[in-house]
């Protein structure tokens, strides 16, 4: 700032000494050239020095610069380097041949590339192993655009998890098994019904942080497999049961006394198992409505309500056992109110200590009244949310000694909007911190 004073000053003065003598002129002339030489010397240095310093910081940033550029001589490419090739010459060629990567630069670059897999699993959201897990449709699962719809419309809601109907009443596939029994469909309709791998349509869900599960029916099973129908059942004389004549469409049924049959199904639980699916839930363990005729034919182990419990338990127990070899938890689909009026033929505590349960809860399927530890409870005028907290309590309690695990399942569409809400608040007031709608 002293030294801008300085300079101007004289313009002051020159104002003033035009008022003044000549010689005074003279005298504040010499006097202004001398002050401009005094100060021009003495600023020359500090500019000087300030002009090399900045020069020598450009050049500093552009050798920096330059030490990331590959040299000169491994890719730079004249103008005249590319149009040296002639007309039927590869032009492709000739840049690759003046281009080199260095192995220092390929290096680089396969330690950073990232492949498709790592990706996905680096942009997936975190798995909640609480909350709610709604069913998928069947016909979304037909195709990778179907099923991102429908994935995106269950995240939409809020679920944590999807429940993926893999394998539906009838046999139907809903999924690419690889499973040997099932490859060998011979007959009737294409049980197929989707292109999609058990491990493609698990990823899809862990990919938008839904957990998934498996739903499978066991025993409504009516395909062929193999020429001799191999798990199905079998007359005395050894030949394939339908469910009627074949002029009308008989049908065969898997059978849980058949070895092949249990191991055709456990092989179904290790597939889906290993492809993702850490909770898988069972249902359909029913026998086919058999006529006296019938059991004449294939023997009195078929006889309702004889032994064939045990067969439908020891086969839960079996794909039980299958799934915890892959880590992954099967459950029993069986109705709340079988399990509290006792005519579920697979509910026998004693046979399915360890196992878990997925307790099917609808307002289609409960009765008005029910017995719970001996004493008739009225539930039809309570409230959902009693009502609701009854029935699971009463279950827990026929599982509890057991040691039998349950998960509420919840049929949405048999309640109203009011009635649903209740019945959720209801399942997580008793301390369940997930449950399955459909």
């Amino acid at each position: 700032m002293k030294r801008k004073k300085k300079i101007f000053r004289p313009k002051r003065r020159y104002r003033i000494k035009r008022r003044n003598s000549s010689m005074i002129k003279a005298i504040s002339g010499i006097a202004a050239l001398a002050l401009l030489v005094f100060v021009g010397y003495s600023a020359a240095g500090p500019v000087s020095r300030f002009l090399e310093q900045r020069a020598a910081e450009k050049n500093s940033v552009e050798e920096t610069d330059n030490a990331f550029l590959p040299a000169p001589d491994e890719t730079d490419l004249s103008a005249g380097d590319i149009t040296e090739a002639g007309e039927g010459d590869d032009v492709e060629n000739t840049i690759s041949a003046k281009v080199t990567a260095s192995d220092t630069v390929t290096a680089v670059y396969e330690e950073t590339t990232v492949s498709e897999t790592e990706l996905m699993t680096e942009e997936s959201e975190p798995l909640r192993e609480t909350g709610a897990a709604h069913m998928i449709p069947a016909e979304a699962m037909s195709d990778k655009d179907l099923l991102s719809a429908a994935l995106e419309d269950i995240r939409a809601e809020g679920c944590s998890a999807v429940i993926f109907p893999m394998k539906t009443e009838g046999g139907i596939y809903n999924y690419k098994t690889a499973v040997p029994l099932a490859l060998t469909v011979i007959d009737g309709e294409d049980p197929f019904r989707s292109e999609l791998t058990a491990g493609e349509i698990a990823q899809a869900a862990v990919s938008r942080g839904l957990r998934p599960v498996a739903l499978i029916s066991v025993l409504t099973d009516n395909n062929r497999y193999g020429d001799y129908r191999d798990g199905a059942y079998r007359s005395m004389d050894d030949s394939t049961w339908l469910d009627t004549s074949p002029e009308k469409g008989g049908k065969p049924w898997i059978s849980p006394f058949d070895d092949t049959a249990r191991e055709f199904l456990c092989d179904t639980v290790r597939e889906l198992g290993e492809a993702g699916f850490t909770e898988i839930i069972a249902e359909d363990f029913i026998f086919p409505e058999f006529r006296s005729s019938d059991i004449e034919l294939i023997g009195d182990y078929a006889a309702p309500y004889g032994d064939r419990g045990h067969a439908l338990a020891s086969l839960a127990v079996m794909m039980t056992q299958a799934g915890e070899e892959t880590g992954s938890r099967v459950m029993l689909r069986i109705t709340a109110n079988s399990v509290i009026k006792g005519y579920s033929e697979l509910f026998i505590p004693e046979d399915l200590s360890g196992c878990h349960i997925a307790v099917d809860y609808s307002e289609n399927n409960i009765s008005p009244t029910m017995i719970a530890d001996g004493e008739e409870i009225i539930i039809e005028d309570m409230s959902e949310k009693d009502r609701v907290s009854a029935v699971y309590r009463e279950v827990n309690r026929l599982c509890g000694e057991e040691n039998i695990d349950t998960v509420p399942m919840l049929e949405r569409d048999s309640m109203t909007a009011d009635e649903f809400a209740e019945a959720v608040f209801a399942v997580s007031d008793m301390g369940y911190d997930k449950y399955y709608v459909y």
